[in-house]
């Protein structure tokens, strides 16, 4: 990367410290100076390399929920059609990126300026600020799937139906112990079935 580049793209190519989605980032500035080396650092480059990265963003964003999901679920049995109601489906991915992408209008502001240094400072800062945004957003997005899938992680089966459904089982094979052994007289429709029930045995 070219030094002039470099101080204009300021603390999105250095920042101070790491942060979520370098990777992300990285590439994000790579496709600015690829846009520069090849002569094409207009207000279209930088858009589109915006543009590629919040859709970087959402991808991991929901990849990582649908794994933090999947992963929480298989600890608490949780029941499979439930879970896939509650994944991330194209309709929670259109909202993400629309708002992921709604972060670059301060970057829109620059639409019709040239290629120069001020201009390309101008643009940097807005770049900077509209990734920082989008951070934010992605970071609060994978927390929400997080405590989410906690949520997943904690759920127990509702064991009250089942102890219902048991002891009347229970007490219903009682009832017919004591109809087949007699020590219980047996309703009228019982006796053919006490009846087949001793041949069965010689």
């Amino acid at each position: 990367m070219s030094t002039p580049l470099a101080a204009e793209l300021g603390r999105l190519a250095a920042p101070a410290r790491s942060a979520p989605f370098d990777d992300v980032r990285l590439a994000l500035v790579d496709a600015i100076v690829t846009a520069k080396a090849a002569g094409h650092l207009e207000q279209g480059a930088w858009e589109d390399a915006f543009a590629g990265a919040v859709r970087s963003l959402r991808l991991r964003v929901l990849a990582e929920a649908e794994q933090m999901m999947r992963s929480a679920a298989a600890h608490s049995r949780y029941p499979a059609r439930r879970l896939q109601a509650l994944l991330p489906d194209a309709e929670v991915a259109d909202a993400l990126l629309n708002r992921l992408t709604a972060e670059a209008m301060p970057l829109e502001r620059y639409e019709g300026f040239g290629d120069d240094p001020v201009s390309r400072r101008a643009r940097a800062a807005a770049l900077e600020s509209a990734w920082q945004g989008a951070v934010r957003i992605a970071t609060a997005e994978t927390a929400r799937w997080r405590t989410i899938a906690m949520q997943v992680a904690a759920w127990r089966r509702p064991t009250g139906i089942l102890w219902t459904i048991s002891i009347a089982l229970f007490l219903g094979s009682l009832v017919v112990a004591g109809w087949l052994s007699g020590a219980v007289a047996s309703p009228v429709w019982f006796r053919s079935i006490n009846d087949l029930w001793w041949r069965l045995w010689p």
